[in-house]
Protein backbone atom coordinates (compact mmCIF):
# COMPACT_ATOMS: atom_id res chain seq x y z
CA UNK A 1 0.00 0.00 0.00
CA UNK A 2 1.14 3.50 -0.92
CA UNK A 3 1.79 5.72 1.82
CA UNK A 4 -0.27 8.88 1.96
CA UNK A 5 0.91 12.66 1.54
CA UNK A 6 3.36 11.63 -1.13
CA UNK A 7 2.20 14.82 -3.19
CA UNK A 8 3.88 18.07 -2.65
CA UNK A 9 1.36 21.10 -2.45
CA UNK A 10 1.72 22.61 -5.99
CA UNK A 11 1.15 19.19 -7.35
CA UNK A 12 -1.49 18.03 -5.48
CA UNK A 13 -3.47 21.68 -6.78
CA UNK A 14 -2.86 20.64 -9.92
CA UNK A 15 -4.20 17.33 -9.82
CA UNK A 16 -7.66 18.23 -7.86
CA UNK A 17 -7.91 21.58 -10.49
CA UNK A 18 -7.53 18.67 -13.12
CA UNK A 19 -10.21 16.51 -11.74
CA UNK A 20 -12.67 19.86 -11.06
CA UNK A 21 -12.48 20.92 -14.34
CA UNK A 22 -13.17 19.70 -17.78
CA UNK A 23 -16.04 18.74 -20.51
CA UNK A 24 -19.41 18.47 -20.36
CA UNK A 25 -19.01 15.14 -20.67
CA UNK A 26 -16.97 14.48 -17.81
CA UNK A 27 -18.77 16.74 -15.56
CA UNK A 28 -21.71 14.38 -16.07
CA UNK A 29 -19.73 11.26 -15.81
CA UNK A 30 -19.04 12.70 -11.87
CA UNK A 31 -22.46 13.04 -11.71
CA UNK A 32 -23.44 9.28 -12.82
CA UNK A 33 -20.60 8.09 -10.59
CA UNK A 34 -21.80 10.29 -7.59
CA UNK A 35 -25.30 8.87 -8.22
CA UNK A 36 -23.98 4.90 -8.37
CA UNK A 37 -21.74 5.93 -5.50
CA UNK A 38 -25.09 6.61 -3.31
CA UNK A 39 -27.57 4.06 -4.52
CA UNK A 40 -24.57 1.85 -2.94
CA UNK A 41 -25.19 3.05 0.19
CA UNK A 42 -22.48 6.04 0.55
CA UNK A 43 -23.31 9.30 2.48
CA UNK A 44 -23.43 12.82 0.53
CA UNK A 45 -19.83 13.33 2.70
CA UNK A 46 -18.27 9.70 1.78
CA UNK A 47 -18.96 10.55 -1.98
CA UNK A 48 -17.85 14.23 -1.73
CA UNK A 49 -14.59 13.09 -0.27
CA UNK A 50 -14.16 10.38 -2.71
CA UNK A 51 -14.55 12.74 -5.79
CA UNK A 52 -13.11 15.96 -4.93
CA UNK A 53 -16.45 17.64 -4.66
CA UNK A 54 -18.18 19.77 -1.76
CA UNK A 55 -21.14 17.62 -0.21
CA UNK A 56 -23.85 20.21 -1.15
CA UNK A 57 -22.68 19.60 -4.54
CA UNK A 58 -23.56 16.14 -4.11
CA UNK A 59 -26.81 16.94 -2.57
CA UNK A 60 -27.70 19.43 -5.23
CA UNK A 61 -27.27 16.34 -7.50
Amino acid sequence: MIRGSFLNAETRRDLIELARGGSAAHRLARRANALVLQDDGMSCTAVATVLLLDDDTVRAW
